[in-house]
């Protein structure tokens, strides 16, 4: 029997993501683990290049632990912070979030989707 480690750090099997605003690209991500049910929870890392990422209320709820770099986050009308190594963020069901990255970011979420 062979266990599923992972390191946050490894660059492979990345997939594009999201593009930065502005630019074709920017973020990239890596499936970790999927519960295989339909809509069932999926664990992943997400790596992005320094750029705005603004991402509309979504279908689904989303909590992050920030592992490497620097970001200005916000969430709806909240007021902006600044968050780096060791931040969770969770983001609600339907909120609408903003990251600008400021530095080269990673970050481990898990997001569950909603039917």
């Amino acid at each position: 029997m062979t266990m599923p480690i992972y390191n946050i750090a490894d660059d492979i099997d990345l997939t594009p993501a999201m593009p930065a605003e502005g630019r074709d690209s920017g973020s990239y991500r890596r499936l970790i683990w999927q519960d295989p049910v339909d809509n069932g929870t999926i664990v992943a890392v997400w790596k992005a290049e320094p750029g705005i990422y603004t991402y509309p209320g979504r279908d689904l709820e989303e909590t992050f632990v920030v592992v490497e770099g620097e970001a200005i986050y916000s969430q709806a009308d909240a007021a902006p912070v600044t968050i780096g190594p060791g931040a969770i963020v969770s983001i609600g069901r339907g909120v609408p979030s903003r990251l600008e990255i400021l530095s080269p970011f990673r970050k481990l979420a898990t997001v569950i989707p909603k039917p």
